[in-house]
């Protein structure tokens, strides 16, 4: 349990940590920065996904390094990220879903962009199964089934009137297990991200449903402590403005050959695949790092229930986004 995470860890967690820094091939670009002069930044990642790919994006075109920031994407269990932020020894995490949990279980974090306004998740199930109504009984893999894979899940089954108590969900931890444990038929079905769900839906297994139909999650944007945010306002508005040059690169028509050719090389997969998932992938991409307030709010009101928690709470608990508001405004001043 997160509490646990929280509660036992100690001064020297991050230095126990086995911490993986996932890098790939930079793209070519035509500014060249002294590495010495850039702040370095760590951002937790918690695996190499699709959904990921704006982070990687972001420092191989170099718009985090325009900004002055060296930025470490270090890989590690969602739970042990939390810990480490709340403790200082890491800067961001990108994993929204685990930093909602903590923040309404009293932790001090917030949100501060969303990278993803909508999930990319989908069902995706057996060759043989067509109709979710054929899952009952069955074992869907999810990463846990109080994060947003596991919420995801339960919201598509009610939301077709399959009772959740009426399956299994087995829990991966990863999007990797899952991905595996379905190809390998150990699952019937799986909450996949892109482009997970693209390959294996290309492999003959059946795409159920999409998730963003039936659950307003969050799951791909920053959370940082209020401690942090508070004593480096400069430094979290530079993080801030890479990622909103990095979501306008993608949003760019002109961009798409680029990125795609980008994203078969991030996850080694054929071309059909690789425009499939970035399709998918386009359209949960926030345009300007913000999510509908009333999403947000529909989002606090599943966490609460799948949580079990009374206590009610605005977006606002959630939310710091004055320091996006000001990247923005820095921009738009600059032209870009």
């Amino acid at each position: 349990m997160l509490s646990l995470y929280l509660d036992k860890r100690s001064s020297g967690l991050w230095a126990a940590m086995i911490v993986v820094a996932a890098t790939i091939p930079a793209l070519s670009t035509d500014l060249v920065w002294s590495a010495s002069a850039l702040t370095k930044v760590t951002i937790h990642i918690p695996s190499k996904s699709l959904s990921l790919m704006p982070f990687y994006l972001g420092k191989d075109k170099g718009f985090f390094a325009e900004e002055g920031i060296e930025v470490e994407l270090v890989l590690m269990a969602p739970p042990i990220a939390i810990a480490a932020l709340v403790s200082g020894e890491l800067h961001f995490s990108t994993t929204l879903g685990a930093g909602t949990s903590a923040i309404m279980q009293g932790h001090p974090l917030k949100r501060i962009i969303y990278v993803q306004q909508d999930l990319t998740f989908a069902l995706t199930a057996l060759p043989e199964i067509k109709s979710i109504h054929d899952l009952k009984g069955k074992v869907i893999a999810v990463n846990a089934p109080t994060d947003a894979t596991g919420m995801s899940a339960t919201a598509i089954l009610k939301g077709n009137g399959v009772n959740p108590s009426g399956v299994t969900f087995l829990a991966t931890q990863i999007t990797e297990n899952s991905y595996r444990a379905l190809m390998s038929r150990k699952v019937q079905a799986a909450i996949l991200p892109p482009p997970y769900a693209e390959e294996a839906q290309a492999k003959g297994f059946t795409r159920l449903a999409e998730a963003k139909d039936f659950a307003p999650l969050s799951t791909i944007g920053l959370i940082a402590s209020i401690d942090y945010l508070n004593r480096n306002p400069s430094r979290v508005q530079s993080v801030l403005r890479a990622l909103l040059k990095t979501l306008a690169y993608l949003h760019n028509q002109k961009n798409r050959s680029e990125v795609i050719r980008y994203i078969i090389g991030f996850h080694k997969i054929d071309h059909s695949v690789a425009e499939k998932a970035f399709t998918t992938m386009l359209a949960a991409l926030s345009h300007d790092g913000t999510k509908p307030r009333e999403a947000v709010q529909r989002e606090i009101e599943i966490y609460r229930e799948t949580l079990k928690i009374a206590k009610s709470f605005t977006p606002e608990v959630l939310e710091d986004l004055s320091h996006l508001r000001q990247a923005q405004a820095s921009l738009r001043e600059s032209g870009r």
